[in-house]
């Protein structure tokens, strides 16, 4: 099984077309019947395109029938028809000598398209496609996580002072009590985390102005 790159390739078949700029910045306007429906988890459209007499190639023809095939029983051993789906598709504009195209969405770990599969490569095709994490969902958790620290390391000051405040040990150098191990060990962890906080949202400024 090959992959091709979609970010670097000449394919990519996961980008949304802009709209022509006449149409930028009005509604996008529905027509009364149609509606979203629930995605599943995995989607792949495997190529049984057939050509007679092409330059192009024959197409994937059998051997992406045979592909579907393996994929749609494999699904179904798993019990997995309502979040795996498997479409049976025309070219995908890759005609291998061997094997079939496939287009995988959600892309797999390095490619949404991959050519030259067989049915021995069914359990890396349904392999689940890595969690993406948003910068704010990664920016809640290091909030949750600071709030977290911060609590430890000033129950951890009052086990040592009792009656310390977060202002106070915000200047652990006016308190000798506090010059222990322990203590420095986890405010280093919360200076860690306000660190990453910091590196973060220069990132997310930077990507911004770009």
């Amino acid at each position: 099984m090959s992959r091709v790159d979609g970010r670097n390739g000449l394919l990519r078949r996961d980008v949304v077309e802009p709209r022509p700029l006449a149409l930028q910045g009005l509604p996008q306007y529905r027509s009364g019947t149609m509606r979203d429906a629930p995605a599943p988890r995995l989607h792949l459209f495997v190529c049984a395109n057939r050509r007679e007499g092409s330059p192009l190639g024959p197409g994937c023809g059998d051997r992406g029938e045979e592909l579907y095939d393996a994929l749609k029983r494999a699904v179904g051993a798993r019990g997995d028809v309502a979040s795996t789906w498997v479409t049976k598709t025309l070219c995908l504009g890759i005609c291998p000598k061997h094997g079939a195209t496939v287009a995988r969405y959600p892309a797999g770990t390095s490619s949404s398209i991959v050519t030259e599969a067989s049915p021995a490569d069914v359990p890396v095709l349904l392999a689940e496609a890595p969690a993406e994490v948003s910068v704010g969902e990664l920016a809640r958790e290091l909030e949750l996580l600071e709030d977290l620290q911060r609590k430890k390391v000033l129950d951890l000051a009052r086990r040592l002072k009792p009656g310390l405040t977060l202002e106070d040990v915000q200047n652990p150098h006016d308190f000798p009590e506090l010059d222990d191990p322990d203590w420095h060990y986890a405010d280093g962890v919360l200076a860690g985390i306000a660190s990453v906080k910091t590196a973060l949202a220069a990132l997310v400024r930077g990507k911004r102005t770009d």
